[in-house]
């Protein structure tokens, strides 16, 4: 009899006496009307044997008196109360009654057996399930289900179709069952008298030699399938298909089956083929780590077993620079094969082992790929190949050295005579390199020359090659170039260097370089001569201030400059159309307004006046243009300007920079301190008629006090018409604009420019600042063009300022103003805040955010 007033846990109940064989002759919802049917049914002869009673949460009198007649009477039947706790009601009748038994809901799984205790013979009479002996290579199933005819079916069914099975009734038994034997599959009942079909799934998938399992049920319900699905089985089935469909399903099953069991069969020959041979061998998986470890390399990297190997990250075993550990994750992601490569490998004490390795990628189905990388030991041959590195790198930044540079430079020579096309030669000089040494030691300037030179290797394109020259000096050799894409992959190696960062002055300055640029072609006639228009290259674009690509074409090859000058004239064209032109600005500083101690100048960053008494000095910001590359990149006038001065597009170009300066003017707010900007005018625009009166009348147009403009003539210029450049300069002079002699000292028409020009002020030339500070003969040079600018009633202007030094000697030598990187970068012109000026301990006038490099990148 059933006793149990919850119709959930009465199922329950049910279900679990049914699959013990013991089904209710009776279920009752109330204690009263159990006392009243026991009695009842001993009168009509039909007692019962065994009563099943959940116990209420609080012990009500009904409950009491059916636990008194189950202790007194002796004809009552044997009792398990099942209680959620233990009361002291029911615990006191437990301990009383012999034939009564006191089971918590906590421990509702014992069931079963607590009636085997007060029931040892006799308590089920369904006939017991024996297995059939099991044949070797049979496949080996557990069929688990709470219904004993549906367990006997089954079995019958399987065993005739070649099965060995295996039967359990509950979550316990099933347990019991795989602990005993292994079984290849599971088929799995969802309602289990002890427990639940994705329970049974968790605990057998969880255990070390799991089953492949799968779920039958007799209807279809999403979310018990979802639920099993979730705790590993790989099937559903239902007990309402067909026989043959059911039959069809598990033997695909056991196909699945058969299939693992081969490649896991595959995979122990292939360890041991494995740990027989030669070589060490990792198996990687998806995510580069250790899953397999042969005893070679353990013999080889020093380890007594693999356990401290298996499940790490192969990058935790590879010595010396990271390009190996790099290209393992690479060849890892792209799933190609990479073969006698080089790397050092750890041992277990942490000494390096040189190796020669294979990396294959493997493709298995059943998970992410993998690979297998296959070395060996290379220390001897490493001595050798170390030897011959020493003789071809550079020691500190594992560049290629000069050397063995210049071979590989002549070969491309002659892979150039042969085939023609063309190559580049890039030489690269970091700018002021002296003051990285300076600032922070020999160590720190090492430093980066090492992270630049990793930078570059990153960068080259295969065939490619980089090298260390000579101190700061580094080449790179571009092979079979496009002339129209030259300039942007030059630029590209530049930036480079802009990435690198040094600390002076208490300051984080980026460094800079020049570059110069050599074409290649088949003329190209000797490894000198190369290099030579390199170098040269390079020094034209320090001349021209620093931080610039300069390209030289040479004068022999007529083609490759026509080359070059169609696509600039293009380039040229479409910048002027389309408005990809950026103006920038460079403080121009009185050196009288700024302080004597170098940390002051650094501090108030050169140009700031910071609130000091300026007097009637005056601030100038030379006006400098950049054109916009295709990606983005500023590319410096040193490169375009000579293009469209020779195609003639300069007139056009400096109108264009004269009309956006003018309309930048208007809406920069000026400042109380006086405030000049400076433009740069062509040689060949001041022999244009109509483009110097359209930049009259654009001046006179715009509102801007014409007192705010300078306009500065480069001194190399060569005036065709003298008469027609002093006109100009006579009319915009009485409008107010005044004008400066740019790069003066340079040339042999510096002093008759000087007698023929009315100028306003004098731009040394700084070639002779960069080095008044070391050559006696640069500073008195300085010296006399300061004194015979001011007897001529002339300011003086010192470009190309870099050190601290370099503003004193300037100081010393009588010269105004000073102009350079040390003082101040050039910055976006729209973004100057020239109210700044004078404002102590606000942000500087030239926002760092609108710093060049922020641009660039």
């Amino acid at each position: 009899m059933l006793v149990e007033r919850s119709s959930t846990l009465s199922h329950l109940l049910r279900r679990t006496l049914n699959a013990a064989g013991l089904p209710p002759r009776a279920e009752l919802a109330s204690y009263l009307d159990a006392h009243d049917h026991l009695r009842k049914s001993v009168g009509a002869n039909q007692a019962y044997s065994l009563a099943v009673i959940g116990a209420p949460p609080r012990s009500s009198r009904e409950f009491l008196a059916l636990l008194d007649y189950l202790g007194r009477n002796p004809t009552a039947p044997s009792a398990v109360i099942l209680a959620h706790e233990a009361s002291a009601e029911a615990g006191s009748w437990a301990r009383t009654c012999r034939n009564g038994r006191l089971l918590l809901w906590s421990n509702f799984a014992r069931l079963p057996a607590v009636i085997g205790e007060l029931h040892p013979v006799g308590v089920s009479t369904a006939p017991v399930d024996v297995p059939a002996p099991v044949r070797d290579g049979q496949l080996r199933i557990l069929f688990v289900d709470d219904s004993h005819s549906v367990r006997h079916a089954y079995r019958q069914l399987l065993e005739r179709n070649g099965f060995a099975v295996d039967t359990a009734g509950s979550v316990a038994e099933a347990l019991a069952r795989t602990a005993a034997a292994r079984h290849d599959l599971a088929i799995v009942d969802y309602f289990l008298p002890d427990g639940t079909g994705d329970e049974l799934c968790r605990r057998l998938a969880a255990q070390p030699a799991a089953p492949l399992l799968a779920v039958i049920t007799g209807t279809y319900r999403d979310d018990i399938i979802q639920r099993c699905l979730a705790a590993g089985a790989g099937e559903c089935l239902f007990k309402t298909e067909t026989k043959d469909l059911f039959l069809a399903r598990v033997r695909r099953l056991a196909r699945q089956i058969e299939l693992e069991r081969s490649a896991d069969a595959e995979r122990e020959r292939l360890e041991g083929i494995l740990g027989s041979v030669g070589d060490g061998v990792f198996g990687l998986d998806g995510e580069g780590r250790i899953g397999f470890v042969n005893p070679t390399a353990l013999e080889l990297l020093g380890h007594a077993d693999d356990g401290p190997l298996l499940g790490t990250p192969i990058d935790r075993y590879v010595g010396g620079y990271g390009a190996t550990a790099r290209l393992l994750r690479e060849t890892l992601a792209a799933g190609t094969p990479a073969r006698g490569l080089e790397a050092v490998f750890l041992r277990a004490d942490g000494t390096p082992l040189a190796v020669e390795y294979t990396l294959l990628p493997l493709h298995d189905p059943r998970q992410r790929n993998g690979a297998a990388v296959i070395f060996r030991d290379a220390s001897g041959q490493h001595d050798v190949q170390r030897l011959h590195w020493e003789l071809t790198h550079d020691h500190l930044t594992g560049l290629l050295n000069g050397r063995r540079f210049n071979e590989l430079l002549a070969g491309e020579l002659e892979r150039l005579a042969e085939q023609g096309g063309y190559s580049a030669l890039l030489y690269i000089d970091i700018d002021r390199f002296n003051q990285v040494i300076d600032a922070g030691g020999q160590p720190a300037a090492d430093r980066m020359l090492v992270e630049l030179a990793e930078a570059l290797r990153q960068q080259l394109a295969e065939g490619d090659q980089a090298a260390r020259l000579e101190g700061d000096r580094l080449a790179v050799l571009l092979s079979r170039i496009e002339l129209d894409q030259l300039h942007a992959q030059a630029e590209s190696y530049r930036a480079l260097v802009r990435q690198r960062r040094y600390q002076a002055g208490g300051h984080w300055r980026a460094a800079t370089a020049s570059l110069g640029v050599a074409i290649l072609g088949p003329g190209t006639p000797s490894v000198e001569h190369a290099l030579e228009q390199a170098r040269l290259a390079c020094k034209t674009a320090k001349q021209r201030g620093r931080d610039q690509t300069e390209i030289n074409s040479g004068q022999r090859d007529a083609r490759v400059a026509r080359e070059l000058e169609a696509g600039w004239t293009e380039r040229i064209r479409a910048a002027l159309e389309h408005d990809r032109l950026v103006l920038l600005a460079q403080a121009i500083v009185p050196i009288g307004a700024l302080p004597e101690d170098e940390r002051d100048v650094v501090e108030r960053q050169g140009w700031r006046i910071n609130g000091g008494s300026h007097g009637d000095r005056e601030y100038f910001f030379e006006v400098l243009t950049r054109m916009v590359g295709k990606g983005g990149q500023l590319i410096t006038p040193s490169v375009f300007v000579p293009m469209a001065e020779r195609v003639g597009l300069m007139p056009r170009f400096d109108l264009w920079v004269f009309r956006h300066l003018l309309g930048q003017i208007v809406r920069l707010p000026l400042p109380a301190v006086p405030v000049t900007f400076t433009v740069n005018l062509s040689g060949v625009t001041l022999d244009d008629a109509a483009t110097l009166q359209a930049i009259e009348e654009c001046v006179v147009a715009s509102g801007v006090p014409p007192r705010r403009l300078m306009i500065e003539i480069t001194e190399t210029s060569e005036l065709v018409s003298l008469r027609l450049a002093r006109r100009f300069i006579g009319r915009m002079r009485a409008l107010g604009c005044r004008f400066a002699l740019d790069d003066f000292g340079i040339g042999f028409s510096s002093f008759s420019h000087l007698r023929d020009l009315d100028v306003d002020f004098v731009k040394i030339d700084g070639s002779f600042v960069e080095a008044m500070t070391t050559s006696d003969m640069d500073r008195k040079m300085i010296v006399s063009i300061s004194q015979l600018a001011h007897s001529l009633g002339l300011q003086v202007i010192g470009e190309h300022v870099e050190s601290f030094g370099s503003i004193q000697a300037l100081r010393a030598a009588g010269v105004d103003y000073a102009q350079g990187h040390w003082i101040g970068e050039p910055r976006l012109l729209h973004k100057l805040d020239l109210t700044a000026l004078l404002a102590p301990g606000q942000r500087p006038a030239l926002e760092a955010a609108a710093a060049v490099d922020d641009v660039q990148r």
